[in-house]
């Protein structure tokens, strides 16, 4: 019986893939502000999930914070305004609900493994990014986190499809088994060995007068 892959619940609800076959994540189709944005989202993700206390990575990511203070601000606030002029009134709760969203999606355990492959050097990479090239290496970085996660979606689904197939045959292989026809009882015959019949051909004498009347 087919498994799913990296340990992963079997049920969960995959995104819909899109006209291409690709999944969607969210962090496509992002304003600047808004890749800046969650490239923080998924590096911090990224040092709860894959450093301990005082690892480099940690170190890392607070250098990253420090050299990049203003322009993740700007990113924030710029990110909010988008909000604000796409949902009026109601941009507050939309806003918590997406970002509580995004840091779930870093946070599924079955990609946690290749997330912290990928995240780690990104980490080191970000803390050394001059303040005007962080916008321009958001884009590239982000794309790269999200390889771990659609890469479970696919194997994920392919899972699925593997699971159906196995079924089907388990079902008609019940089918099967249900009408096989069954062989008719042998009906008991009795015989003779010849080797009784023939054992001895003498004829005695009271054999014979009972032939002949005497």
């Amino acid at each position: 019986m087919p498994r799913p892959p990296m340990n992963a619940a079997a049920n969960l609800t995959l995104p819909q893939p899109g006209p291409d076959g690709s999944f969607p994540t969210p962090s496509r189709s992002l304003s600047p502000v808004g890749t800046t944005w969650h490239l923080r989202a998924a590096l911090n993700v990224a040092v709860l999930q894959c450093a301990k206390a005082g690892d480099p990575m940690e170190l890392q990511y607070n250098a990253f914070l420090a050299a990049h203070k203003a322009v993740l601000a700007r990113a924030h606030e710029g990110l909010k305004a988008e909000y604000r002029s796409s949902h009026g009134s109601a941009w507050q709760d939309r806003f918590d609900d997406d970002m509580t969203r995004l840091y779930n999606f870093y946070a599924q355990p079955p990609a946690r493994e290749g997330f912290c492959r990928a995240a780690a050097p990104l980490v080191a990479t970000a803390a050394t990014t001059p303040t005007a090239g962080l916008e321009g290496f958001a884009a590239p970085a982000l794309a790269s986190l999200d390889v771990p996660f659609t890469d479970f979606y696919r194997a994920y689904a392919e899972y699925r499809a593997d699971l159906i197939a196995w079924q089907a045959g388990q079902q008609a292989a019940a089918r099967m088994a249900a009408v096989q026809p069954v062989a008719p009882a042998a009906v008991p015959r009795l015989s003779v060995s010849d080797e009784v019949l023939m054992g001895d051909t003498r004829v005695s004498d009271g054999d014979m007068g009972a032939s002949t009347g005497r």
